[in-house]
């Protein structure tokens, strides 16, 4: 998602209402991309038509220091943002949330898809085993014990940096024949172990940007990406030269929240409870390639069973643990960074 952003209107809060068929408008923060552009195809054109509101957007809200300058300030610039599950937690502790007053009936039933009416889910966003379909097409890699496997799968592997927030280290383990119900709490030095094993093969990166160049351009054949921008990168490909399996996914969900303070807190919630109606999830389903949590939106897509997550496949989903990493973030990402720099 970090990418640059198409501005919609100008930065900064709105002071209007946005009552029904009012006009007024919102101020939502920015993700950047092909993640905004997305809300700009679906959720923004028809919102405005049916409520009469604009939605403008202001600058990346995944900050955690823009978030903590905005709230000792008072100047609050965004009414609604979509942050990631490391930082809805942070931000949640902080007490710098209003409450959602969204309904969460009919949402999937995945752990965390709602926190306390501070958080509803967005998305989920899955990191899945990824491969050059052109290269290995006739026998494709399904776990993450083939993407560790040199001999059958030659070629540069390509894993995120972080690995509090990506997976890296349950990747390794699932790798290593640890079964999914006892992943957690995490062998660290076992995952550390398991990843020295490919180490020289592997090709780190930040973004999505960076991952989806690293497969497109073949200088990595195989590893972890996330499902939307595989998707993507396969309907702009034809299918045919990048690969993706579900099968070992490793999943969690991204929030929608509204910023204690914000100008419009009403306008946002009215935002939220029409993008969260099944034929508006359904459609920035489609655009992004990321699954809906609401259950009614698969019944508006045509070719449900390429999404990472279904109601119908929970169970083949590893759900990245968040109480694990809320309590172990600062030690292990520590300990992860000392062997990547070769201590």
């Amino acid at each position: 998602m970090l990418a640059a952003v198409v501005l919609l209107g100008a930065c900064g809060g709105s002071g209007s209402s946005g009552g029904s068929g009012g006009g007024g408008s919102i101020v939502l923060g920015a993700n950047g991309g092909s993640y905004d552009q997305c809300q700009q195809s679906t959720f923004i054109p028809a919102f405005k038509k049916a409520t009469g509101m604009d939605v403008k957007y202001g600058s990346f809200a995944y900050d955690l220091g823009a978030w903590k300058a905005q709230q000792e300030s008072g100047a609050v610039e965004w009414d609604v943002a979509v942050v990631d599950a490391s930082e809805f937690d942070a931000l949640r502790r902080a007490g710098w949330l209003e409450p959602l007053g969204v309904s969460t009936k009919g949402m999937l039933d995945f752990p965390g898809v709602s926190v306390d009416n501070y958080g509803i889910a967005s998305e989920i966003f899955s990191q899945v085993v990824t491969y050059r379909a052109d290269k290995f097409g006739g026998d494709p890699p399904k776990t993450w014990a083939d993407v560790f496997n040199t001999k059958k799968y030659p070629g540069k592997r390509m894993f995120h940096r972080n690995a509090a927030d990506m997976g890296t280290l349950e990747m390794a383990l699932l790798a290593d024949g640890v079964a999914p119900k006892d992943l957690y709490p995490l062998d660290v030095n076992r995952a550390l172990r398991k990843l020295d094993s490919i180490k020289n093969d592997i090709i780190w990166y930040d973004n999505g940007t960076k991952m989806v160049a690293l497969i497109q351009q073949g200088e990595a054949v195989i590893g972890a990406g996330w499902d939307g921008r595989i998707k993507d990168l396969q309907a702009q490909t034809g299918g045919n030269v990048v690969g993706m399996s579900p099968e070992q996914a490793i999943a969690r969900p991204d929030y929608w929240v509204i910023p204690k303070g914000a100008k419009n807190p009403e306008g946002a919630r009215k935002f939220l409870r029409f993008i969260t109606q099944p034929k508006q999830q359904a459609a920035f389903a489609k655009c992004t390639g990321y699954p809906p949590p609401w259950v009614a939106a698969f019944d508006h897509l045509p070719n449900k069973s390429s999404y990472a997550v279904t109601p119908d496949k929970l169970h083949n989903v590893i759900v990245w643990n968040s109480n694990y990493w809320k309590a172990n973030r600062d030690a292990v990402t520590q300990r992860f960074n000392a062997w990547l720099g070769g201590s």
